[in-house]
């Protein structure tokens, strides 16, 4: 399976470092509408094409999307519980990759991404000020905090759909 390169954003590369709790938990929030709306109309050949060679498929990059979720929202639950972050060995592309799972249902992906980040933004929204400066994930001596975090769960997303847009752009869509 191939990689959607610059869905991986740093904080800093479209902007949120100076936004309130608030306001990114807005933007976190807005990210499962603005998939669905991505995806609208995209027929199961649209979804699983690869127009763009080296890079997922839209399916693919739905159900990776809703799998990410899962390790970010135990990320931020760990932090918000005050548990120290274990340090991250290796980096992404050094990860294991996911089966490829073509029966996946985005619409139920979805679902899943929706009600997982809803639950979430209940949990964030009325959290002390000391809690959106904890650290919720080290690489080597870098440090990222919840706020931080937050703000790469939402730049995750926003990537990847990005990146969907330009698949339905050489699809003709």
């Amino acid at each position: 399976m191939g990689s959607d390169r610059g869905a991986q954003q740093t904080p800093s590369a479209h902007g949120g470092e100076e936004s309130t709790p608030q306001e990114l938990i807005t933007r976190y929030l807005a990210g499962s509408a603005l998939l669905r709306d991505t995806i609208a109309g995209m027929d199961a050949s649209q979804l699983d094409a690869r127009p763009i060679p080296g890079k997922m498929s839209t399916r693919e990059v739905v159900s990776h999307i809703a799998d990410t979720e899962r390790f970010y929202t135990g990320r931020m639950k760990q932090t918000i519980a005050g548990e120290e972050p274990l340090v991250m060995a290796g980096r992404p592309a050094d990860r294991p990759k996911p089966p490829d799972q073509p029966e996946r249902d985005p619409a139920r992906d979805l679902q899943l991404l929706e009600a997982t980040r809803e639950e979430m933004a209940d949990e964030l929204r009325d959290l002390p000020p000391e809690v959106w400066e904890r650290v919720a994930m080290r690489r080597g001596d870098d440090a990222i905090t919840l706020r931080q975090l937050l703000l790469r769960t939402a730049l995750h997303l926003e990537g990847h759909v990005a990146a969907i847009e330009e698949k339905r752009s050489a699809l003709g869509l």
